[in-house]
């Protein structure tokens, strides 16, 4: 059954693109180029073979699911590797056909019909930009219809999965640390120790600050009970759940430890083990509230002998509400729509680089771009963690001046890069949270508009100074 939807699949995608390229399409001459850039992938074999690599991908990924027994497990499994596999290939085929489709064309002569005879300079990269939209559609869509069917038969029942809900998260806001409270955390540090704060960097002085405010902010200290608010202005609707999975030391691994809640005004004590995850049902007294305001005490480890000072809440999914909040489907195709914008970006910034590159290294200044986008997790790995704020002699080491500023530099593009991380929803759609019409709105205009406009119209500017009817175009 897999491979017979695959098989559709791909149908379904030569048509598409046959489409698109036999029938006349209204317009000037940026439309018109469109199909000749279609009609050149497939005529080379990139969009069939692009195609059979990803249905088939699809196909395959039920087999990884034999291992899994419970129904939950192998449709958010499956959600997960489905659209990281998607993604990937569709990624992957953005930056392939817009710098390789250029940069032959240039190296091949094929330029000189296209600007001087044809469709002009200016019409020649928004053009090539549609048609790979096109393409990339024509692949996206039906892969899309094949990982939900494939999820619908995973639970048994179509039914089911359309009314699978999605969820939103809501972290209490006693955890969020402000910027205001880490700059009277600085003040406070600069009047109390001025010999160690005084000598930090800005920079370095407030990640200091905002990582021990962090840390202290999610801590319980036993016999100290403390009040969490969760603000959901929409209101909750039913089948709200907390959830929590807390940390209780590295010396504390496979303890397990009390809490005591107080919610709606009814006390209840909640075991729970160090990293694992546990839930609890909101009444139904609160559906339709905005505020929710639990009040947690530790009251210390379960077995006797045992001392555990304080638990502490690590991460962002540490300690959050869970509220049901559209649907699974929806969610999706929000995701998949998010990643054409991505991908449309992709095949713009392939466009750019392929004026002035050959095709080698576009694919390599574009092979840097991803891993740029994907990375970030060693930013503020040097942030100080000792006692006092007094500089560490270690830090004038060249290594570890060498790393610092790799660390830097890395910091500077990530942040660069924060707009198209965070609307890679792929993982958020598997955990089953909801991916909201704002967020859309959102890479649409960031991504979509402001990122696609400035790379086209720059790539536009560098190929109007070239003069391609020479005979010697690089």
């Amino acid at each position: 059954m897999p491979f017979l939807m695959a098989t559709l699949a791909w149908a379904m995608m030569a048509l598409a693109v046959q489409l698109a390229i036999r029938a006349p399409l209204p317009g000037g001459a940026v439309v018109a180029v469109s199909p000749s850039l279609l009609a050149e992938i497939w005529r080379r074999g990139v969009s069939p073979v692009c195609g059979a690599i990803l249905f088939l991908g699809l196909a395959l990924l039920p087999s990884i699911l034999e291992d899994s027994s419970e129904e939950s497990s192998q449709l958010h499994t499956l959600l997960d590797y489905g659209q990281v596999w998607i993604s990937s290939v569709l990624l992957l085929l953005s930056m392939w056909i817009t710098s390789g489709s250029l940069s032959d064309e240039i190296v091949t002569g094929r330029m000189r019909v296209l600007v001087v005879h044809r469709y002009g300079k200016s019409a020649l990269l928004p053009g090539k930009w549609l048609g790979s939209l096109w393409a990339i559609l024509a692949l996206l869509v039906p892969a899309t219809a094949m990982l939900w069917i494939l999820c619908g038969q995973v639970v048994e029942s179509s039914t089911d999965l359309f009314g699978e809900p999605a969820v939103a998260l809501v972290s209490p806001d006693s955890i969020e640390v402000t910027p205001e409270d880490v700059e009277s955390y600085i003040a406070l540090q600069m009047l109390e120790d001025p010999a160690g704060w005084g000598v930090l960097e800005r920079d370095k002085a407030y990640r200091i600050a905002r990582s021990r405010l962090d840390r202290w902010s999610r801590s319980l200290v036993q016999g100290v009970p403390m009040e969490y608010h969760f603000q959901y202005p929409a209101g909750l609707s039913e089948g709200a759940v907390l959830e929590f999975r807390p940390s209780l030391g590295r010396l504390h691994r496979s303890e397990r430890a009390r809490i005591r809640l107080q919610l709606a005004g009814e006390s209840r004590d909640v075991v729970l083990r160090n990293s694992v995850r546990s839930q609890i049902d909101i009444p139904d007294d609160f559906v339709g509230e905005t505020d929710v305001v639990v009040t947690m005490e530790f009251l210390g480890a379960v077995s006797d002998g045992i001392r555990i000072s304080s638990l502490n809440w690590s991460g962002s999914d540490a300690l959050q509400l869970r509220v049901r909040e559209g649907s699974l489907l929806s969610s999706l195709l929000r995701s998949q729509l998010l990643l054409w914008i991505r991908c449309g970006f992709v095949a713009a910034l392939g466009l750019l680089v392929s004026t002035f590159l050959g095709l080698p290294v576009a694919t390599l200044l574009m092979l840097c771009f991803f891993i740029a986008a994907a990375g970030g997790g060693f930013t503020g790995a040097f942030d100080e963690s000792h006692g006092g704020g007094h500089p560490d002699p270690r830090d004038q080491e060249p290594s570890r001046i060498l790393i610092d500023l790799l660390a830097s530099g890395g910091e500077w593009v990530v942040s660069l890069l924060g707009d198209w991380s965070r609307h890679v929803t792929g993982s958020r759609v598997a955990a089953g949270e909801n991916v909201t019409v704002s967020e859309v709105y959102s890479g649409l205009t960031t991504i979509g508009l402001i990122w696609v406009g400035v790379a086209l119209l720059l790539g536009s500017w560098m190929n109007s100074r070239k003069e391609h009817g020479l005979g010697v175009d690089r």
